[in-house]
Parts: C-alpha cells; sequence; structure tokens
C-alpha cells in the first residue's frame, strides 16, 4: 500500500495570507519526503474563494519537487479541457517537470469541479468530457512520437515535435478522477491510474474498487502501458494524544458550504444550483454560501458529528493517535484501495505545527505498518 499528502490551497475567510498557506503546505510536502510518503498531490483550482486557491497543480508540483528527493508528484488534477490548458501545453509542461525532477510526476487528470470553475473560460460542465477525453488520448502520442499531428473536434495540431520529451519512459503514469461506477469503469477501461475524491467509508468504496478491477484487466491503454491504481483521499491527523488529534480536528473549522456549491457537478449540489442563471457572478456565489452555510440541510465532503473513535473509524477519517488510524487505514488497505492520501489541512483554523507533527507521526507510526 502506498500513501501520499494532498495540498489544498485553502485559505478560508478574508483577510487572505495566500503566501503563508503555500508555503506551509510546501513544508507540509518535505516533511511528507522524509517521513516515508510515497506522492505529493496538488490540485488545480479556479475562482473557488475561500476553499482553494491553488490554481497551477503541476506548479505546486514543481515547486515540492526542487525541495524533495524522492516523493513522487501528481498533479491532482491537471484541467485538460483546450481552453482551459491546451494538451499541447501540458504535454510540454509535464515533460519539463519530470526532467528538472529526475522522472517523479505523474500526470493526474480531470474536467473541473463545476460550473464555477468551467464557467470562467467559456465552457459548460456538459462540454468537458469529450474534452478531456480528447486530448488524454492525445497527450501520450505527443510524448512519444517525434512526428504528432493532430485533428479532433476540440483542438488540432499541425505535424510537430512536441518537445520536451518526459526523462521516464515511455512517459508518466496517467490517472483521472472519478467518484461514480461508469466512470470509474470508463477510467479502467482506458487504462488509467483512479483517483476517488470522495471521503466516504471505506466499505462504500468496495463496489467501485471491484468495478475496477475487473474492467482494467480488459483495458484497451490510452497510453502506452496500464497504471492500474485506486487511489483514495481521507482526513487526517495523527498524534500520539488522540484526544488532542480529535479536538484539534473539531475546531478546525469546515467547508461543507462552500463544497456544496462549488461541486456542482454532484447531483444534489447541481439541484441546489438549478435554477440560478450561469454563469454566476462571483457576488451572487457568496450570498449562495452565506445561505448554505444556515443550512443545516448542507452536507459537506466528509461525515460530520460525534468526535469518537468510533465514529471516525466507522466514516473512514484519520483522526486519533497511531494505533486508532492504524485500525481506520487498515480498512481502506481491506477494500483493495492502492494508494491513500492523507489530507493534512481540512479547515483554515488548524494550527501549523501539530500539522507538521500529524505527518511526522503518520510517516513513523503509521505507514511502516503497511510494507
Amino acid at each position: 500500500m502506498e500513501f501520499g499528502i494532498f495540498a489544498t490551497g485553502l485559505t478560508g475567510p478574508r483577510p487572505w495570507n495566500e503566501s503563508a498557506r503555500f508555503q506551509q503546505e510546501l513544508e507540509l510536502a518535505v516533511q511528507a519526503d522524509r517521513s516515508g510518503y510515497d506522492t505529493f498531490w496538488a490540485p488545480e483550482h479556479h475562482c473557488l474563494e475561500e476553499y482553494s486557491h491553488c490554481s497551477a497543480s503541476h506548479l505546486a508540483c514543481l515547486a515540492v519537487g526542487m525541495r524533495t528527493e524522492r516523493i513522487r508528484l501528481v498533479t491532482g488534477i491537471f484541467n485538460l479541457c483546450p481552453a482551459i490548458n491546451h494538451p499541447v501545453r501540458v504535454a510540454e509542461q509535464i515533460a519539463l517537470i519530470d526532467i528538472y525532477t529526475n522522472g517523479r510526476i505523474e500526470l493526474g487528470t480531470g474536467r473541473g469541479s463545476g460550473s464555477t470553475e468551467v464557467n470562467t473560460f467559456g465552457l459548460r460542465n456538459d462540454q468537458t468530457r469529450g474534452m478531456w477525453e480528447e486530448a488524454l488520448r492525445a497527450i501520450p502520442q505527443m510524448w512519444t512520437r517525434d512526428d504528432f499531428s493532430w485533428e479532433g473536434e476540440f483542438f488540432s495540431v499541425p505535424e510537430r515535435n512536441v518537445l520536451p520529451k518526459p526523462v521516464q519512459k515511455p512517459h508518466p503514469p496517467l490517472w483521472v478522477t472519478a467518484t461514480n461506477p461508469s466512470t470509474v469503469e470508463v477510467a479502467a477501461r482506458m487504462g488509467l491510474g483512479v483517483a476517488v475524491f470522495s471521503f466516504q467509508d471505506p466499505a462504500v468504496l468496495a463496489p467501485l474498487v471491484e468495478t475496477y478491477k475487473t474492467n482494467i484487466e480488459k483495458a484497451e491503454p490510452v497510453g502506452a502501458f496500464v497504471n492500474n491504481k485506486v487511489m483514495a483521499i481521507t482526513p487526517t491527523l495523527c498524534l500520539e494524544d488522540g484526544d488532542e488529534a480529535r479536538a484539534v480536528h473539531g475546531a478546525a473549522g469546515t467547508q461543507k458550504a462552500h463544497f456544496s456549491i462549488y461541486f456542482d457537478t454532484i447531483p444534489d449540489h447541481a439541484a441546489r444550483l438549478r435554477d440560478e442563471p450561469h454563469p454566476i457572478p462571483q457576488s451572487r456565489l457568496r450570498e449562495l454560501i452565506r445561505r448554505a452555510e444556515e443550512d443545516p440541510e448542507v452536507a459537506g465532503a466528509f461525515a460530520t458529528g460525534s468526535l469518537t473513535p468510533e465514529f471516525l473509524e466507522s466514516n473512514g477519517l484519520c483522526i486519533g493517535d497511531p494505533e486508532q488510524v492504524t485500525r481506520t487505514v487498515r480498512r481502506y488497505r481491506d477494500v483493495g484501495i492502492d494508494q491513500l492520501v492523507t489530507v493534512p489541512v481540512v479547515g483554515p483554523n488548524a494550527p501549523h505545527e501539530k500539522l507538521l507533527e500529524s505527518v511526522r507521526t503518520f510517516g513513523e507510526r503509521v505507514i511502516p505498518s503497511f510494507p
């Protein structure tokens, strides 16, 4: 089983201090490298005020790569819609990062978290899946062919040698985010690693893992090889004192209102915005978020409620002392998760020194239990 750490770019309410947040997350990644983590993941988000100000996952990966020695770097995600990131630029930039980091980059892909992001670039949610798939089929060819050309529905390229080429041969591993069975099946048949960006009881993930592992055997990979891995993500705060870990987590704050508005590719969230004229102005988004904060029915990304060890373990939240966290991690392993990526920053009020301590403790006390 592999382990990763995820940067969020979360700033919380104004006054924002983006510089401090990004530097702190860089420190967490450096500590993860020293503590035996396998991967660093970074998001790409656009205009998601307070929720995440990290707009360039590949640059976050490069920054971490320049400060670390062994940890692998995954864009989680690099948006492949040509209007947002042209596929040629994606191929060029990932290859250059691969050179600078001595072959440690992996391309995690997707098509945006919802309409707030894609409307910024003049796109609609329903346009993005075809754009993503077309780009993903083209990019591995750019890395492996000296004479590449493309004439597609969403972009075209005359015969060119897209340079530089990556260090990893034939090319870096490929991933896609997915949260429902149909997308997981598509990912498997395309030979992609699948990143499940949803915080759930590990038992709920078992059918998704089974769907993936069944279909990956029949893959026709879009790249030169199959990346047979399922990644799941979990909030993590691991301290020697479990009561302290739970208290710090409970006081960290929540982003559930933002999640319910920004992530309108989720059906329940889309219903909340059904009658809103799109694109929704930023001022209106702020108002909707304020209303969602007052709505007791709004659900966040992960389970909230009791902070007892039993509740946290049953909902797949790695919060507590090393023994408690190890039991929770074991539940992910037992359903077939290949890589578990920990999220140290789940709220704007979490003290940085405790997050660093958590990364160290998890690396020293939990990771060795899963050789």
